[in-house]
């Protein structure tokens, strides 16, 4: 099955793209455009989602949510439901939650320890939370 996974920002919106076998992620790939800006609003993002959907054929999607230190949601958490709801509706596809606590943070630290620049870690942090969101999806569901 392929899943795509979405880290979504205030700002921009990181993507991955996982195929399964079983409970077992075996590829994440990034679309060409993994990161795109939902600062002024879901409406453009709406259409990349849907665009990569088609392009990856990916059956579901799986969204991080983000929760407090005591595991509930946060008003940033309602938006992006409302906006995962949106989707679900306009592209009638199953849509999952996974929390994302600390991802873009793992994902930050994962980068730098690579030796990768702020810069271009800035750049990259939200597709790799993308996919450490999948990767906690598969690790949820086993």
């Amino acid at each position: 099955m392929r899943l795509l996974g979405l880290d979504v920002g205030s700002k921009k919106i990181g993507v991955a793209v996982g195929e399964t076998i079983g409970n077992e992620l075996t590829t994440i790939i990034a679309p060409k455009d993994d990161n795109f800006y939902s600062s002024s609003g879901y409406n453009y993002a709406e259409q990349e989602i849907s665009k990569i959907l088609r392009e990856e054929e990916a059956q579901a999607i799986v969204v991080g949510l983000p929760v407090n230190e005591q595991g509930h949601h946060t008003e940033e958490s309602a938006k992006i439901e409302k906006f995962a709801e949106k989707l679900k509706s306009q592209l009638k596809i199953d849509i999952y939650f996974v929390d994302e606590t600390l991802t873009s943070f793992m994902a930050d630290e994962m980068l730098e320890s690579q030796g990768i620049d702020p810069q271009e870690r800035k750049q990259r942090v939200h597709q790799l939370a993308a996919e450490l969101i999948l990767e906690q999806y598969l690790e949820d569901a086993r």
